[in-house]
């Protein structure tokens, strides 16, 4: 895995405090090229370095059991996504929702702070 999945990683896991252990999961070769595209995007990584900074701060935050290495780049790939408007608020939501249920506060506050 290449230095800027590491990267990306490490901050997924102290943003969003999955005190988690890494398991390193087997990614496809589009799941790698969009968290590339995710790291390589100066604007989108300083919104999510503010986001990560706000989910701390707030202490009815709780953590999205985001276990894996392909879970959590699936999840940057998502917000990437929705930061760049390929896909809408309101889709960002209904996939934090299905895949991760009991979390809509967590997904509502997700898509509020998108631009």
């Amino acid at each position: 895995m290449n230095k800027r999945l590491k990267k990306v990683s490490s901050a997924i896991v102290l943003g969003f405090a999955f005190s988690v252990p890494f398991i390193q999961g087997c990614a496809s070769q589009s799941d790698e090229t969009r968290v590339s595209a995710a790291v390589d995007d100066k604007q989108f990584m300083a919104w999510f370095d503010n986001l990560t900074s706000q989910i701390k701060a707030d202490p009815t935050y709780k953590r999205i059991p985001i276990e894996t290495q392909a879970q959590q780049n699936e999840f940057l790939g998502w917000l990437h996504a929705a930061y760049r408007k390929q896909i809408t608020k309101n889709e960002l939501t209904h996939r934090i929702n299905s895949k991760y249920p009991n979390h809509e506060s967590e997904a509502a506050f997700i898509a509020s702070k998108l631009p």
